[in-house]
């Protein structure tokens, strides 16, 4: 007669999961997320100085403001050239409305030979 002994071997239960265990590594993981979040933020809020000191440090803001000047200057005086040019035209148009409209005919049948072409 033979004996058999059998080992059992039992595989933890799902239930039998060690939850301090978790808890701690759940700690572990949230302190280093903190850590990460901390150095980024400081690296963000550094290069952010960084930025700003070179930009005050190069007077941008005073060329900005000056180059802003010009623009409307430069805006001012191509109103004004328009204005102008717009007028001129009506009073060309007014003086010879024939030679206005087959003129305005020539360059619309002009543009029409040229769209027609491609």
């Amino acid at each position: 007669m033979t004996t058999t002994h059998t080992h059992t071997h039992t595989d933890p239960a799902p239930e039998a999961v060690d939850i301090n265990f978790l808890k701690q590594e759940f700690n572990k993981f949230r302190a280093e997320l903190l850590g990460m979040k901390d150095k980024l933020s400081g690296s963000a809020s550094e290069t952010l100085d960084q930025i700003n000191a070179y930009l005050n440090r190069e007077g941008l803001a005073s060329r900005l403001s000056a180059l802003e000047s010009q623009l409307e200057h430069l805006g001012g005086k191509l109103k004004d050239t328009s204005k102008t040019a717009v007028s001129r035209l009506e009073h060309e148009v007014t003086d010879r409305p024939v030679t206005s409209v087959a003129l305005a005919f020539g360059i619309g049948l002009l543009a029409a030979q040229f769209f027609r072409r491609r």
